[in-house]
């Protein structure tokens, strides 16, 4: 059985800052205060993803990817977010091949969250 995954789209930016500052209110210390839980909870969540992902543990996979999903979402990293959905659900459904096929992907786009964060006006 195959599932279709959906990745973001070109379109969907890597951090949706007017998302965040709406949701809230503008508040850059709020905002400041997220990131830093995110910089703090994320990298685990990702190393730990990577990892299992080469020792194929898909229960750490499943787990994490969800767990990482949820972070990326409250953030406002809609694109790793999506990704983290498609590596979660390949996951549950112990579909090795979705995983492989798209941990380049994953890192890619864990990568470019990090590089964002770092010129977002949160200060």
């Amino acid at each position: 059985m195959s599932t279709d995954y959906a990745l973001p789209g070109p379109d969907m930016p890597v951090i949706d800052e007017s998302r965040l500052m709406a949701e809230f209110g503008g508040d850059r210390e709020i905002l400041a205060e997220l990131r830093d839980l995110f910089l703090e909870h994320a990298p685990p969540l990702f190393e730990a993803i990577k990892q299992a992902i080469a020792d194929e543990d898909i229960a750490v996979i499943a787990r994490d990817g969800h767990s990482l999903k949820g972070a990326c979402a409250t953030y406002g990293a809609p694109r790793l977010a999506m990704v983290c959905k498609v590596i979660e659900l390949a996951a549950k459904g112990g579909d090795w091949s979705t995983i492989n096929e798209h941990c380049d992907v994953f890192v890619e786009e864990y990568q470019k969250v990090f590089e964002a964060i770092g010129s977002l006006a949160v200060n």
